[in-house]
């Protein structure tokens, strides 16, 4: 089986071909130059036969040919066309589905071009689909993949990885695992307990992997048979009415998405069929799965040494400067790449919005027109353009209606969708759990520290410092991060200045981590506060922070939009 990038072209060729051998009485199966010369051979009467006729005769015989190959060819475009716009399936055997665990088997082998197969097998008969999954083949197929299976096994992952860490932080305070012995000095020397943060990285790692979630979807290459074409020309008839039966419609953005005609189509077909019902649209750039991944990884990197290198708290606060350079350095790495990585795609955004203003089906690529209309068998092939562009006007009634409706609707859907919520609330905790995991570590550690009142232990305080850093410092510096990547978007003359940009625009989130740090350093200088309310007034420098901080945000990003 031949996987093309495009994988509806060919049944629509194969389709339109077939109606026109049909409406001209043929029974046999033949590609575009046999039906050509098959006419000529009626229609000529002959060839050598006519004799007196001459070449001029020949000529207008062939021009006529033409002319009329061309009229049955643009009918039965209209004619496919008319079909797929009703939005019906023509049989319940093409309504199929995937559990969403199945595309990322084997590595996800359904979304790599280079790996030939039918994954037909994979799909299975339903009378609904929970998500329809609209990507482009024209992009890297990895980010794609790490994406889905951050969106889909992400949430599970999370919340196994903080429940792991919470019984390891209650077995550990119960005397229950062994300890880590980090060189503590002074009147009560202990061991240390790294526990969730090893614990939370290994189950949550593991989850990611191994979670199977159950979620029906529907992927082109796994529902749709790439290798019985009856059943391809089915799927692709009844296309539109797939997207009808659908519940939930998720765009796999990235630049080539809003060149492609055929994800043109599949999202006219969608706003077409959620007119009159409540179904949801959602659009995730590609690149977010490898930042959830490299932010990640990169916390438990920072929390590694805050947990485990040798320290003496008798110091005080001095004795966490080391730990604390790390993380910082640690901290600057990520969001060199994290700014890096969101500088590119706003610019992207920005040719993507431009790309929307001026939309139009004449300029959407598709797979035949990039072959100038040639198959691989070197036969002519019929343009999909023509008959996306039929259903289009039967939908919305003109080409520029639709055209005016991406403007419009969709315009201002990636304008909040791809600007405001890159990063959801949930997937930014999700990110920054190994820095909770971390002092729920340093909480369970210290819980063996005798105290005067159960309440007054250092451990409650240390877990509500993990709480303030947790929920309410990192959501807080993740609008920092979005805010900073927009405004510094543009691309500097040359690549030295992108660098310098680059690491500019890094040290301003490094700011507020300073100004955190510094904060909880200096409250330890304050011997005579309890554990309890040192926490509680770092909880509150905290809500402080986070409340300046969103007012910021709001007035710069009023004033950006009003210049």
């Amino acid at each position: 089986m031949f996987f093309m990038a495009n994988p509806f072209q060919q049944p629509i060729a194969i389709l339109a071909q077939a109606a026109t051998m049909e409406a001209e009485g043929h029974t046999r199966t033949a590609s575009l130059p046999s039906l050509s010369r098959q006419t000529s051979e009626e229609g000529g009467g002959g060839g050598d036969g006519g004799g007196g006729g001459g070449s001029s005769s020949k000529l207008g015989t062939e021009d006529a040919e033409d002319i009329r190959e061309t009229e049955i060819e643009l009918r039965f475009q209209q004619r496919v066309a008319q079909q797929i716009a009703r939005m019906e399936v023509t049989s319940s055997e093409v309504v199929r589905v995937t559990p969403a665990f199945r595309t990322f088997e084997k590595g996800a082998v359904a979304f790599r071009k280079e790996c030939t197969g039918d994954f037909y097998f994979k799909s299975e008969r339903s009378e609904k689909i929970s998500t329809f999954w609209s990507h482009s083949w024209h992009d890297g197929h990895w980010k794609k993949i790490i994406t889905l299976i951050t969106i889909y096994n992400g949430p599970a992952a999370s919340v196994l990885g903080m429940l792991s860490a919470l019984v390891m932080m209650l077995l550990f305070c119960l005397d229950l695992l062994p300890s880590l012995d980090r060189g503590r000095t002074g009147e009560f020397p202990f061991g240390y307990s790294c526990w969730s943060l090893w614990s939370g990285f290994l189950v949550t790692s593991l989850a990611m992997i191994l979670w199977r979630p159950q979620s029906r979807v529907f992927l082109d290459r796994i529902c749709i048979s790439q290798t019985d074409v009856a059943l391809k020309t089915q799927a692709i008839f009844s296309l539109a009415g797939l997207l009808k039966k659908s519940d939930s419609m998720l765009i796999l953005w990235d630049p080539s998405w809003t060149e492609r005609l055929w994800c043109l189509f599949e999202l006219a077909a969608f706003l077409q069929s959620k007119k009159d019902l409540k179904k949801e649209l959602i659009i995730r750039p590609t690149f977010l799965g490898p930042v959830h991944i490299a932010v990640f990884l990169t916390c438990v990197a920072g929390m590694i040494p805050l947990t485990m290198a040798p320290i003496d708290v008798s110091n005080g606060a001095i004795a966490f400067v080391v730990p604390a350079i790390f993380m910082c350095l640690s901290g600057f790495v990520v969001f060199y790449v994290a700014m890096s990585t969101l500088r590119r795609y706003f610019r992207d955004l920005d040719i993507v919005k431009q790309q929307l203003l001026s939309i139009s089906f004449d300029t959407a690529r598709s797979s035949c027109c990039d072959t100038n209309h040639v198959g691989a068998s070197g036969a002519p092939v019929i343009c999909d353009r023509r008959i996306v562009q039929e259903c289009v006007n039967v939908w919305f009634g003109s080409q520029e209606a639709f055209e005016n409706t991406l403007r419009s609707e969709i315009l201002a859907i990636l304008t909040h969708d791809l600007t405001e919520r890159i990063f959801s609330t949930k997937s930014s905790l999700a990110m920054f759990m190994p820095l909770m995991w971390g002092l729920m570590d340093i909480s369970a550690s210290e819980w063996q520290v005798p105290a005067k009142e159960f309440w007054q232990k250092s451990s409650f305080a240390f877990l509500l410092d993990g709480v303030s850093v947790w929920l309410v410092f990192m959501p807080m510096l993740k609008e920092v991060l979005i805010l900073v990547g927009k405004l510094t978007r543009t691309t500097p003359k040359n690549q030295c200045l992108e660098i310098m940009k680059n690491f500019l625009s890094s040290c301003t989130l490094v700011v507020p981590c300073v100004i955190v740090i510094a904060t909880y350093g200096y409250l330890f200088s304050f011997y005579t506060l309890l554990p309890v309310e040192r926490a509680a007034i770092f909880f509150a420098c905290m809500l402080f922070y986070s409340m300046v901080t969103w007012c910021l945000t709001v007035g710069i990003k009023a004033v950006s939009k009003g210049l």
